[in-house]
C-alpha cells in the first residue's frame, strides 16, 4: 500500500448515476488519487459505482484510493455550507441567500414558507447545510431551532399575548432595534400603544408592505416618504390599528425575549432615532416633537 501525505483541500461533486470511470477521472484530474486504474479496481472489489453517494465532498489531494472510496461511501466527507442567516431577514432574503449558496431551490423554499405562513418562525442562526437539499428539509431544520429555543421561552413567560402576537411584535422590535439594551424599551413602547388601541406607526411595517425597493436594489427601503406611509396594506401600521396580520421578518431570541420581558414601568409611547442608532423616548407627543426638532433640526 502506498502512503502519501495529505495535500491541499479539494472539493468534488458526484452526480447521480455518474460512472466509476468518470469519478476516477475527476479525482485524478484534481490530484486527489494517484491512479484511476487502482481506484476502479478497489471500487469493483469492494462495492460498485452505485454505492458512491451523489453529492459534494470535501477531500484532499494525495489521498489513497481506498480512503477516498470509504470516505465518500460513508458520507463522512460530505461538504457542508456554513450559512449565517441574520436576525431580521424576511423570508425572501433567506430564500435568496440559500439559492445563491446552492443549498436549495429558493422558489420552492418560499412556496412552502408562504403556504404554511412560516414568516417569523425561520429561526436566525448559523447552519451547516449540504448542497442541493430539498427545500422541505431546510425549512424543517430552521423550524426545529425555533421549537427548541423559542417555544419553551414563550411557554415559561407569563403574557396575555398569543404566540403569534409575540412573534409579530418581536419582528417589529427586531427591525427597529440597533442597540441591544434598547430592545425591552422599544418592546414596551409598542406594547403600551397596542394596549390602549393606539396605532403602532412602525416604519418597518411600511417597509415590509412596500416589498423590494427597485431603486435601492434591496428590501427594507430607506428614507420613507409621506407617500410611502399612506400605502394601502394591512401591514401599514400608520393606517391600520392593532398588529399587522403576521410577522414582518424573522426575529432573534433577544427580540422575542424583550417582548416577553419589556422594561418594567416604562410608560413611553414614542421614540425617535439619534445618530448611532440610539433612540430618545418620550411619554407625550409634544415631548416627542421637541425631541425630533432637536435631533433633526426641523
Amino acid at each position: 500500500m502506498y502512503f502519501f501525505s495529505k495535500g491541499a483541500p479539494a472539493v468534488v461533486t458526484i452526480s447521480p448515476g455518474q460512472s466509476g470511470a468518470a469519478v476516477a477521472r475527476e479525482l485524478k484530474q484534481k490530484g486527489i488519487i494517484r491512479s484511476e486504474r487502482l481506484f476502479k479496481i478497489f471500487l469493483k472489489l469492494t462495492s460498485s459505482a452505485s454505492d458512491l453517494k451523489a453529492g459534494t465532498f470535501d477531500l484532499r489531494q494525495n489521498m489513497s484510493e481506498m480512503e477516498v472510496i470509504n470516505c465518500i461511501k460513508s458520507g463522512r466527507c460530505t461538504h457542508y455550507e456554513k450559512v449565517t442567516l441574520p436576525e431580521g431577514w424576511r423570508s425572501e432574503e433567506i430564500a435568496d441567500e440559500l439559492a445563491a449558496r446552492g443549498v436549495t431551490d429558493g422558489h420552492e423554499f418560499l412556496r412552502i414558507v408562504r403556504q404554511e405562513k412560516l414568516e417569523g418562525h425561520l429561526f436566525p442562526s448559523t447552519y451547516l447545510f449540504s448542497l442541493n437539499m430539498p427545500a422541505r428539509q431546510v425549512v424543517n431544520e430552521m423550524l426545529a431551532q425555533y421549537y427548541n429555543l423559542i417555544t419553551p421561552l414563550i411557554k415559561q413567560s407569563p403574557t396575555s399575548l398569543s404566540e403569534d402576537q409575540v412573534i409579530t411584535l418581536a419582528s417589529i422590535v427586531e427591525r427597529e432595534a440597533v442597540i441591544h439594551e434598547e430592545r425591552p424599551q422599544i418592546a414596551a413602547v409598542y406594547l403600551n400603544r397596542f394596549s390602549i388601541g393606539k396605532r403602532l406607526e412602525a416604519d418597518p411595517t411600511v417597509q415590509y408592505a412596500l416589498g423590494f425597493a427597485l431603486k435601492e436594489n434591496r428590501y427594507w427601503k430607506k428614507g420613507l416618504t409621506y407617500r410611502d406611509l399612506k400605502v394601502d396594506s394591512p401591514y401599514n401600521t400608520y393606517r391600520r390599528a392593532g398588529l399587522p396580520p403576521g410577522p414582518i421578518c424573522n426575529p432573534g431570541y433577544e427580540s422575542i425575549k424583550a417582548v416577553l420581558n419589556p422594561t418594567p414601568g416604562f410608560e413611553a409611547l414614542y421614540f425617535v432615532a439619534e445618530s448611532g442608532g440610539r433612540h430618545v423616548f418620550s411619554n407625550t407627543y409634544d415631548e416627542h416633537l421637541r425631541n425630533i426638532k432637536r435631533i433633526r433640526g426641523k
